[in-house]
């Protein structure tokens, strides 16, 4: 009997499924409340060796003033052993650079992207379709569960440097 896939036939499949894959994956994870999105953030950010530093950790939010309202009220708290200091927010970039910036609206995405990798900020956003086109770091909802979604080019872009632990709780994307 002939056989119908050798193993390269096999091997492109997969590949194939895998990437057609990923996209769906990301575009079934919801946006997660914001009160669930701040209490996961402010345990990944102790996983950035970077902001892990015993200093202050400034974050600027645009367009979601519920989350910049619910990071706010976790102002002055321990993230590793670096604190929470600053919580700005706008409809646009800031105009200080912070450690991190929250991006809430998919149409600044270009802008904002351009910003954290000239300026060596970390991207974060609860919109996780925004993840795959260039956030680095991501939180969602699914299936009831919170996601965590990691870009892993998009943080090297960044300069964002991960203790490797983070990779065992996020879903990857390149």
């Amino acid at each position: 009997m002939q056989k119908i896939f050798n193993k390269w036939d096999k091997f492109f499949i997969a590949i194939t499924c895998l990437l057609s894959v990923c996209p769906a994956f990301a575009a079934d994870i919801q946006k997660a409340p914001e009160q669930i999105q701040a209490a996961i953030f402010v345990k990944l950010l102790s996983f950035n060796e970077g902001l892990n530093n015993g200093g202050d950790i400034s974050i600027h939010v645009i367009e979601d003033p519920h989350f910049a309202a619910e990071m706010k009220t976790i102002i002055g708290e321990k993230i590793g052993r670096s604190k929470l200091a600053i919580v700005s927010e706008s409809s646009d970039l800031p105009s200080e650079k912070p450690s991190v910036i929250y991006i809430g609206d998919a149409s600044k995405l270009d802008t904002v992207i351009r910003y954290t990798r000239a300026n060596k900020v970390l991207s974060i956003t609860g919109i996780p379709e925004l993840v795959i086109r260039g956030v680095s770091l991501g939180v969602g909802i699914s299936g009831r569960k919170p996601q965590i979604l990691l870009n892993l080019s998009s943080s090297k872009a960044e300069d964002i440097s991960w203790n490797h632990a983070i990779l065992k709780v996020s879903t990857t994307f390149e």
